[in-house]
């Protein structure tokens, strides 16, 4: 391979070095001074072209009046407006997160991924951005805003990894969310308790989640219906949809499979009613009396048999306590799809 063209690729690689997100096991991350943040903010600023008067005032008037905040996420704020009033493109973005009535699509931050862009901006902007998606639960889209940040060049790191954890563990990518996490608590320099605290809830929270679970299928379906509240009715929602479905057959048969051996359970010396043939179904096997049962009428007034009221309550009660209702709604969504798919392969 020729000279000339080996060094443009090393140079592209030291390229990509510099700006990667990625970073090594043993890197602590500390939230940025209030006279760091605002000397690139201002070194930026001047290096925009045709900055007016106008603006130098508002950037100037930015940071007496907030350069006391110590707290991060208002610092990370302060920085966005100041480069709000320097950047056509930022002002439009940061108005339409801050819109009262945001609608079914994110704002268009397509310009973070333009050639060229200060990578101050660019890491900082994009944390912005990918807060306020997470906020809307938008997380694929604010999974793939966060996971672009340069953990280096925030002002507010801690938010960084708090918000990529809570937007993994929305799409119920529990490696990420547990890798974000451990970085949040032993990484992280002053985290502010309400992400330490929940942070610690996530992260023992989605260690003891069982895979093919009823609480894994309960998160799905809180997934899909979450896609569906955003209007999203595509591909990735099938695909929810249908390994919803997927895992519920599959723990229906381990639990058939755990109860195909009968009730009876004899003690090695054999029953009297067993026998290597079928029972008639109007008999009780091994009586001589037919098996017929007085017939209940189960009226549609919510009474359960004959139940008393208070026995209704109780049951009720036992039911609740013992199964949460999105486990429920999960069942229900089940023989729902089992039905349609019934009613398709009928000829």
């Amino acid at each position: 391979m020729k000279t000339g063209i080996i060094l443009p690729i090393i140079a592209a690689c030291l390229a990509y070095c510099a700006c990667s997100n990625t970073f090594a096991a043993g890197d602590v991350f500390a939230p940025m001074k209030v006279e760091e943040a605002k000397s690139q903010v201002l070194a930026w600023a001047a290096s925009q072209p045709n900055l007016a008067a106008e603006q130098q005032r508002e950037l100037a008037a930015f940071w007496v009046a907030g350069a006391l905040t110590e707290e991060a996420d208002r610092l990370l704020e302060l920085v966005v407006r100041s480069f709000a009033a320097v950047d056509a493109d930022v002002a439009k973005l940061l108005v339409a997160c801050n819109s009262s009535s945001p609608g079914l699509l994110p704002p268009d931050g397509a310009f973070l991924k333009q050639a060229g862009r200060d990578p101050y901006l660019v890491a900082n902007l994009g944390l912005f951005y990918g807060r306020f998606l997470v906020e809307r639960r938008m997380f694929d889209e604010a999974l793939d805003q966060l996971n672009a940040v340069d953990a280096h060049r925030v002002v507010d790191p801690a938010s960084l990894f708090f918000f990529k954890a809570v937007a993994a563990q929305g799409t119920l990518d529990v490696k990420a969310a547990l890798e974000s996490l451990e970085t949040l608590l032993k990484s992280v320099e002053r985290v502010p308790v309400r992400y330490s605290a929940t942070g610690t809830l996530m992260l023992e929270d989605l260690k003891g989640l069982e895979e093919k679970s009823l609480g894994e299928i309960a998160r799905l379906m809180s997934d899909s219906e979450r896609r569906l509240d955003l209007g999203r009715a595509g591909e990735k929602v099938q695909g929810v949809q249908e390994r919803i479905i997927s895992e519920l057959d599959e723990i229906i048969k381990k639990v058939e499979q755990q109860q195909g051996g009968g009730g009876g359970g004899g003690d090695g010396g054999g029953n009297s009613n067993e026998s290597s043939n079928g029972a008639d179904d109007s008999q009780v096997k091994g009586a001589e009396a037919p098996g017929d049962v007085d017939k209940k009428n189960f009226s549609k007034d919510g009474n359960w048999g004959n139940l008393p009221t208070k026995e209704q309550a109780k049951a009720k009660s036992d039911l609740n306590r013992n199964f949460p209702s999105h486990y429920g709604r999960a069942i229900d969504q089940y023989f729902r799809k089992q039905s349609e798919r019934a009613a398709k392969n009928k000829p």
